[in-house]
């Protein structure tokens, strides 16, 4: 999940320093802004992700669930603010910068962590590794 951030915050930096080198530093400002109304609220819920490893599984639904509830306020509550004190606010910068943040997610799974040893010797075990198996054991087809 820290990956996924990460990306988000690399390509809302290139994405503003693109937009302040060809059009004006105000539109990188709120490109910026938008990426970080995206941003801040996915890294807390990260790291809230994150400090809840190892408790009891039957509580991730809840944790999961509230903590998206609280992301989409946060996100809401930032852009509250990016309105209410901003000054020629550049909405299409803002929403290419929210919208980048949230779509650069999907790249992510690009670097999930996998077995890359056993992908590098050539050893299929994703499937019983997502089983919680060991490697040695085959489902049954019962």
């Amino acid at each position: 999940m820290f990956i996924a951030v990460g990306l988000q915050i690399a390509i809302v930096t290139v994405l503003a320093l693109a937009a302040g080198l060809l059009a004006d530093w105000n539109s990188a400002r709120y490109l910026a802004l938008g990426g970080a109304a995206a941003i801040v609220p996915n890294g807390l819920f990260a790291l809230r992700l994150a400090l809840h490893r190892g408790r009891s599984p039957e509580s991730y639904p809840v944790v999961f669930f509230l903590g998206e509830f609280l992301k989409i306020g946060m996100t809401i509550g930032l852009f509250g603010l990016i309105i209410r004190y901003g000054e020629e606010i550049r909405w299409l910068a803002m929403l290419i910068g929210f919208i980048a943040a949230l779509k650069v997610t999907l790249f992510a799974l690009a670097f999930r962590n996998v077995d890359r040893f056993d992908r590098w010797a050539g050893v299929k075990n994703e499937g019983a590794r997502m089983a919680g198996w060991p490697a040695g054991r085959k489902a049954s087809n019962n």
